[in-house]
């Protein structure tokens, strides 16, 4: 799996921590420019310094919400300025002692791991779930990598949570794809039950591919739907092209089921491929 450096290069992300200097001098400099940050720098080191498994990320490219803190126990995330705005005081020390009372609660939170450890899988599942639903969308790659998957032993579960991470990512890293590529290679659809997250065919279909500047070319998505992927070519106000070819069933890797999109994730040859 890639770093968290990488990760967070790719989307436009930067991690405040006091390990890293160059990222403050950053942070500093661009701060009253770009985006509003509720807590001082002296003040995130002080929660640093109280809670060590707590870690903090900005977001370099918008002008939205701009901390978010992360439990690097749990992968629960929090984001400071919602949790200021609940507060009705104007005055700064009641807004850190807000956003410090809310982490607080997370050093009682049993980790991931741990539970795994103590064989409560449901309770670890249930927090994995919950942490990757509630992230933030460029940090959700960020916090599957930290769940231990190892440990955990259910290479399913880690098929749908893949599967779900990477559907709500807006432009997942080739990393992340590599390694997608691998566990749906190593790992069966989750077609069971009501409301099955993959569905399966059993002959040939044709799929479609709308890209444009920002697409990786030739990537994993494609999708059944002409329109869809029309559409996706014709994001941004920008003119793209679409491609489409013929899967055989065991050439698909994964095919999301009631999505919206008709998503089919396969490695496509490009000799293979047509321009329409």
């Amino acid at each position: 799996m890639p770093n968290q450096t990488t990760i967070l290069a790719q989307h436009g992300l930067i991690k405040a921590d006091t390990a890293t200097p160059k990222d403050w001098e950053t942070i500093d400099n661009i701060r009253n420019k770009r985006f509003s940050i509720p807590l001082s720098w002296e003040q995130i080191q002080q929660l640093l310094a109280k809670h060590p498994t707590i870690r903090p990320y900005l977001y370099l490219s918008t002008g939205l919400d701009g901390l978010v803190l992360l439990n690097t126990n749990t992968g629960e995330t929090a984001n400071t300025q919602p949790l200021i705005f609940e507060n009705l005081s104007d005055e700064n020390d009641s807004m850190f002692s807000m956003v410090e009372q809310h982490i607080s609660k997370w050093d009682k939170t049993t980790p991931t791991k741990t539970l795994i450890q103590q064989g409560r899988t449901d309770e670890a599942k249930q927090q994995i779930d919950h942490a990757t639903a509630l992230a933030p969308t460029a940090l959700m790659e960020l916090i599957y990598q930290l769940v231990p998957w190892k440990e955990l032993h259910d290479r399913q579960y880690q098929r749908m949570t893949a599967l779900n991470v990477r559907k709500n990512e807006e432009y997942p890293s080739r990393q992340f794809d590599r390694h997608l590529v691998k566990l749906l290679q190593q790992t069966k659809p989750c077609i069971g039950g009501e409301g099955a997250l993959e569905k399966t065919f059993d002959k040939p279909i044709t799929v479609y591919r709308g890209e444009i500047d920002k697409s990786v070319h030739m990537g994993l998505s494609w999708t059944t739907s002409l329109k869809i992927a029309k559409g996706f070519a014709g994001r941004f106000n920008m003119s793209g092209i679409i491609y489409s070819t013929v899967l055989k069933p065991d050439e698909i890797l994964a095919a999301y089921a009631d999505d919206g999109e008709q998503e089919v994730l396969a490695k496509v040859n490009a000799s293979r491929v047509m321009m329409m």
